[in-house]
């Protein structure tokens, strides 16, 4: 079925609010546009690649990209703490019996990875953070479920700014917006703690825990075919599953927190694979500056703090570059299929029942504004003699 044979009906949620303000309803509604656009127009033509690289560049020399990236990095500082203590307060709970080794790799992780002249600082915070999870479990839950809360307004800062990357306003309602933002929080620290307990899984670690499963199900033998067999394989497999998780994270951040559908979770997207890739060069790249340049130099100490600032401000960039990438994707695609995407990409909206408030309160600033000219005008009429 054609663009032109699509059904006109629309579900009435089914409206873009574009960053400019007014409404538009896509030309496709949610259920054809998958099939009509995405697959239909899987491959693109080679010549709209530069297309796409252009709007790429308008967005960040033009459209200040890197503004937004700092405002992320803001909320990557001011939410750092409470993810931290969530993620270390999940890997005490899970690993409960461990404690003294939960603390044995952090010391471990700290000498190996931070420079000298930063290790005193780094270790000062995760005492605070220890210090806070020494508590009962109950409270320890309470503690992670608080520090959850916290750290959601980055992910809430993101969905705002990868609206924008779509050109739309929010069109969800504020608490499923929030009950949205709060759940992808939840999944993303969960995946950290599974990479952290990937990266650091050895015997010390995890003869505990087989021990304690194994042990009421009798099952010794599992416990020796993990520690014997599938640990020495896995410091070499590790990796590739580490990549695979950090793509699910991103694939979920990248699905859930802007305001589009697109009939389908991707998995794996052109932006997110080049956001992987281009943060983990980022981050590659610190870590050797950190390591060998770290404490030379006129600032010092103080330069490693600020060149780790302006990585922490290209690798949000970058994860939002991804975003418009996929964006400038999409509106290419729709472009190939007949619609009319030039101005406003019409990738149909998860929601828009936020859309009437918000058009009322647009229309209602415009009325004051209107009324404020009209009585300008009035007494400024010259009065009669």
């Amino acid at each position: 079925m054609s663009v032109e044979d699509s059904p006109d009906e629309h579900p009435a949620d089914e409206r873009i609010v574009p960053t400019l303000g007014g409404q538009v309803t896509p030309e496709l509604p949610s259920g054809t546009y998958h099939t009509e656009v995405v697959r239909e127009h899987r491959w693109l033509e080679p010549s709209t690649w530069k297309v796409i690289a252009k709007r790429l560049y308008f967005e960040i020399f033009f459209n200040a990209l890197f503004d937004k990236g700092a405002t992320l990095s803001f909320f990557t500082l001011l939410t750092g703490l409470p993810t931290l203590l969530a993620f270390y307060a999940i890997t005490t709970l899970v690993l409960d019996q461990n404690r003294d080794q939960v603390t044995s790799l952090t010391d471990e992780f700290i000498a190996e990875n931070i420079p000298d002249n930063f290790q005193s600082n780094a270790q000062t915070v995760v005492n605070t953070v220890i210090g806070s999870t020494e508590q009962s479990i109950t409270m320890l839950v309470i503690s992670v479920l608080f520090a959850l809360f916290s750290s959601s307004a980055y992910v809430r800062a993101f969905s705002r700014m990868a609206n924008e990357m779509y050109g739309r306003r929010e069109g969800r309602s504020l608490v499923r917006t929030w009950a949205a933002m709060w759940g992808i929080t939840l999944v993303l620290v969960i995946g950290l703690v599974f990479i952290a307990g990937a990266y650091f899984l050895r015997e010390d670690i995890a003869r505990p825990l087989l021990d304690k499963i194994a042990e009421p199900l009798n099952w010794q033998g599992f416990t020796t075919f993990v520690l014997e067999h599938f640990l020495p394989i896995w410091q070499y497999v590790r990796w590739p599953v580490i990549f695979l998780v950090a793509v699910i994270l991103i694939a979920i951040l990248y699905n859930g927190a802007p305001n589009v559908r697109f009939g389908r979770i991707r998995w794996l997207t052109v932006g997110s694979l080049f956001a992987l890739i281009s943060i983990t060069i980022v981050g590659l790249v610190l870590q050797v500056y950190l390591k060998n340049f770290g404490a030379v130099g006129l600032y010092g100490a103080l330069g490693g703090i600020i060149v780790g600032l302006i990585g922490l401000v290209i690798s949000n960039s970058l994860l939002l570059l991804g975003v418009k990438l996929d964006a400038e994707i999409a509106r290419t695609r729709e472009l190939q299929a007949g619609l009319h995407s030039e101005n406003i990409i019409q990738v149909p909206p998860r929601s828009s029942a936020a859309v009437e408030g918000f058009s009322q309160l647009h229309d209602r600033i415009e009325e004051q504004a209107a009324q404020l000219r009209t009585e300008s005008a009035s007494k400024e009429q010259p009065k009669e003699p």
